[in-house]
């Protein structure tokens, strides 16, 4: 007996005339989803398209359920970093996976205060508040990235990008104000959650279809940033030599060092007395920088420098 070809997924064209030709039995609609699949993840100017065909919202959820996004969503594709399986139902999937694909922060933090509304019990809590301390430290608003990063942390405490927001976030001058034993409270804190990523990073398993290569890439973004982190806190508690250290393995962890790792190592470069190693690091975080802030802020440094050793 010949096996039955299975159907190819439906291309987004063909879900719309099957949206038109289904209105009043959308159920019938539903059943070929189900069946066939999509070929194409449910964004939001394609929601709009169906909507415009007639769509109502079990429609768009069997679409979501339907696509490649959905149907991983099916599986348990969340997990801790001691890869404990987390499951989602679609509905919580298509939230989640809208909210990751918003670019701009503050509607992404709206997001994140609907989705704890609706899904209060939700699995993945952790996750999304991670998502709100990154929205939030994009912003610039470091308080408001802490406390998501610390309510994140209270639900699972071996969360990596939650651990790093709050580990980079309050490890900068400008959340250090207040008596020493604050001052030195944030600073332990600080210092225990990016030691806790680098732990976590030695125990991390690869992704479903990742290859050593991008899991190793994946793992030393992280690290830069932790790294960061402890340079920072070497930096502000006057331990230089302990910064230097610090910032060299943030860059030498990342494949895409950014400006700030530079202007940083700089500055821990300087404070030991090493003028001729602080000018090639602020030249770097000038080059990389160039077009912002942190290119004038190097430039002046580096100004600073030449005066100061003619």
């Amino acid at each position: 007996m010949i096996a039955q070809e299975r159907e190819a997924p439906l291309a987004e064209p063909e879900v719309i005339e099957l949206i038109k030709q289904s209105k009043g039995k959308l159920e019938d609609a539903a059943a070929v989803l189900e069946r066939r699949g999509v070929d194409f993840d449910l964004e939001v100017k394609v929601e709009k398209k169906l909507r415009k065909a007639g769509a109502d919202d079990k429609i768009i959820q069997d679409v979501w359920k339907a696509s490649p996004a959905g149907r991983a969503s099916q599986k348990p594709i969340l997990a801790t970093a001691t890869g404990a399986q987390l499951q989602i139902s679609p509905k919580e999937g298509m939230a989640f996976q809208t909210m990751q694909n918003e670019l701009d922060p503050g509607r992404r933090l709206l997001m994140v205060d609907e989705f704890e509304k609706e899904f209060p019990n939700s699995q993945i809590l952790s996750h999304v508040y991670a998502q709100g301390a990154r929205a939030a430290q994009e912003k610039g608003d470091l308080n408001k990235a802490v406390e998501y990063g610390e309510k994140s942390l209270k639900l699972d405490a071996d969360n990596l990008p939650a651990l790093l927001v709050v580990a980079t976030s309050v490890s900068q001058p400008s959340m250090l104000r207040g008596s020493d034993n604050e001052r030195n409270a944030r600073l332990a804190e600080a210092q225990s959650d990016a030691n806790h990523v680098l732990k976590l990073l030695r125990e991390m398993l690869k992704h479903a279809g990742e290859t050593d290569e991008q899991l190793q890439g994946r793992k030393g973004g992280l690290a830069a940033d932790a790294h960061f982190a402890l340079g920072m806190v070497a930096l502000l508690r006057d331990e230089s030599p302990k910064a230097v250290e610090e910032f060299s393995a943030a860059i030498k962890s990342s494949v895409n060092p950014t400006p700030q790792y530079y202007y940083r190592l700089g500055e821990a470069y300087t404070s030991v007395g090493k003028s001729g190693d602080a000018i090639e690091a602020f030249k770097k975080a000038s080059e990389l920088g160039k077009g912002t802030a942190m290119e004038q802020l190097a430039i002046k440094r580096l100004a600073e420098l030449k005066k100061a050793n003619p």
